[in-house]
């Protein structure tokens, strides 16, 4: 799509009603957070999920979106660049507010037409007393 039709889609809304288009990875990812949801036991327990998105996720503002989105629903984590073109994100928090990232970070770049996809998921520990979300611009430690 060239950037005309870009303009023209974001111009018009886009397809901000159009149901999210979810790597397959992502929707077992959801189908496993989802099933916290509800349970008193874990439905707030952090999560720590490491992820790699591909798409067009460089040069589209994705790192800050993502950090601003994340602060929004109280996650933590960081966001950052690789020099392959995709994005490595760690994210912690409820299943839940992670879901909502996700569900928002799509809503947001589908009125662009841009497609991301998670390529890569791995649950990891949570960390306790993390600040808060941030856009990181050299490797750092998970």
């Amino acid at each position: 799509m060239g950037l005309l039709d870009r303009i023209r889609a974001w111009g018009s809304g886009g397809d901000q009603d159009a149901p999210i288009v979810r790597s397959p990875l992502e929707q077992r990812l959801i189908e496993r957070l989802q099933d916290s949801i509800g349970d008193p036991l874990r439905e707030d327990t952090p999560v720590r999920l490491h992820l790699r998105f591909t798409g067009e996720v460089q040069g589209v503002g994705f790192r800050w979106n993502s950090t601003w989105i994340a602060r929004d629903f109280h996650l933590t984590g960081w966001v950052m660049n690789l020099d392959d073109g995709s994005v490595e994100m760690v994210v912690q928090g409820s299943p839940k507010r992670i879901i909502m990232h996700l569900d928002k970070l799509h809503a947001y770049y589908q009125r662009f037409r841009n497609r991301i996809w998670i390529e890569e998921a791995t649950e990891l520990s949570p960390v306790e007393d993390e600040g808060e979300f941030e856009a990181r611009y050299e490797p750092g430690v998970m």
